[in-house]
């Protein structure tokens, strides 16, 4: 949608300091080489690049306004806003978009979960109906890691006239950042999937990491429905405060997940239970914590009015998101590709997984480091070694700083250091596991991002089909 430069203005909290040619703009960016041809670009200073040094290069690719926080004004015809910060005016430019297209707005954040959680409501929205009438294509969601104080506002800025309704995950790794995007995206329903050890470095503690993601309730307006997790006490404890409407899930939840099993290749089955309502659901996603997942899903869904078989069938048809358990064969081998993230929590919940899956071979698991795990990121990858331990593990292989803290752990709790293996880098792990796998084996491959623990299974791939 395009804006009016008065318009524009007024929504990001700025003064026309220049004027350009054009009386109204289109697309609004943040990266200089993807501004269109009267497009808006907005000046974000990073801790690595400061978006003013491109003003210039985007008045030359033809954008038609920029939005600027200091005193730069390029010599062409391009229209100039000087805002307080261009970070936040971003944020109020989006908020202000939100509003004047009114879509229904579901939010999620979490330590875990919550892009998954995402994709299976995204998926459930594409098989329901608003207003009487069909929400296929009408249904906007962040893709990636669009999630933070950047990518959040991009989304919005997506929104057109055809959309209806907007799935959103929020995320942060430090203070103020839940209560800021909550503000933005202004959400109709809202959810904390769980909370847990994670971006510890930012949020210092486990209650820090509490506070934060509670701001989603507590920026929830009084027409708003919290979506809580029964079986999460921290998650309940955010939500006590909050007056509006609650939709429970969980153990003792109006949404129940029944019944659930693993079943051969990574699959599972549940029963599905909304109040009364009970429906099978088999969901092409590997590990129990899905399960999870899938009801989070199913009651945000169901907040918003979306009738059980819709949910069941948009459930059905979720795929897995890539690097998150993701489940493949090579030659005979299962894999279960987990390495876009990790922290305690969600490594955990991979080896149960791992542990879960029926097999005729041997289990193994490749593990990386846990990231912005904070001050007592050691003692972490102790306890993850001796949860490895317990896992049922017939292999252990370890890469990263702190591999020798997870075999500590590992071989403490009883695992047998033939059995624990620490890795010098990634492709001659890669190597040794083409080597060592066999068919009717099944390993799980997971890291945080910055162990890019996706390149051990390339190297294991390379060189043979």
């Amino acid at each position: 949608m395009d804006w009016s430069i008065e318009e524009l203005a007024r929504a990001a909290g700025g003064t026309i300091v220049q004027r350009g040619a054009a009386l109204r703009v289109g697309d609004i960016c943040t990266d200089s080489r993807r501004v269109e041809w009267n497009g808006v670009f907005v000046a974000l200073r990073g801790e690595l690049h400061d978006g003013h040094a491109f003003v210039s290069e985007a008045a030359r690719r033809g954008s038609g306004c920029v939005i600027v926080q200091e005193n730069v004004v390029p010599a062409s015809e391009v229209t100039v806003i000087r805002v307080r910060d261009t970070l936040r005016a971003l944020g109020e430019v989006a908020r202000f978009h939100r509003r004047r297209l009114a879509p229904r707005v579901l939010a999620i954040t979490g330590s875990n979960g919550k892009t998954t959680t995402k994709e299976m409501l995204f998926s459930i929205l594409q098989r329901a109906r608003l207003d009487n009438r069909p929400l296929r294509g009408r249904v906007l969601k962040n893709e990636g890691n669009y999630n933070n104080l950047v990518g959040l506002p991009l989304t919005l800025l997506r929104l057109g006239e055809r959309e209806r309704a907007a799935v959103v995950e929020l995320g942060t790794n430090r203070p103020g950042e839940i209560r800021r995007l909550t503000a933005i995206a202004e959400p109709d329903v809202a959810a904390i999937t769980s909370v847990g050890p994670a971006h510890l470095s930012g949020l210092k503690t486990v209650a820090g990491v509490a506070r934060e993601k509670g701001a989603i309730f507590r920026g929830l307006g009084a027409h708003g429905t919290a979506v809580v997790n029964l079986d999460d006490a921290r998650v309940v404890r955010q939500s006590r405060a909050f007056q509006g409407r609650v939709v429970t899930y969980g153990t003792g939840g109006h949404v129940r997940g029944e019944d659930p099993e693993m079943l051969a290749g990574g699959r599972l089955r549940f029963n599905l239970r909304v109040g009364r309502l009970r429906e099978p659901v088999r969901l092409r996603l590997c590990g129990l914590h899905n399960v999870r997942n899938a009801v989070g899903a199913a009651a945000m869904a169901h907040a918003f009015g979306v009738d059980p078989a819709a949910i069941c069938k948009g459930l059905e048809a979720v795929r897995p998101v890539p690097m998150r358990m993701e489940v493949e064969r090579w030659r005979g081998i299962g894999i279960i590709n987990d390495a876009y993230n990790a922290n305690p929590a969600s490594m955990e919940a991979a080896l149960a997984a791992l542990r879960g899956i029926p097999a005729r071979g041997r289990r193994v698991a490749v593990l990386g480091d846990m990231l912005e795990m904070g001050e007592n990121e050691s003692a972490c990858h102790r306890e993850l070694g001796e949860t490895a331990a317990r896992s049922g593990l017939d292999a252990l292989y370890l890469l990263g700083r702190f591999a020798r803290e997870i075999r500590r752990g590992a071989v403490g709790a009883g695992m047998e250091r033939s059995a624990v293996r620490v890795a010098r880098a990634h492709q001659p792990l890669g190597k040794e596991l083409r080597g060592v796998l066999r068919k009717g084996d099944w390993v799980l491959l997971k890291g945080s991002r910055g162990a890019a623990m996706e390149q051990v299974l390339a190297a294991m791939k390379d060189g043979g089909a």
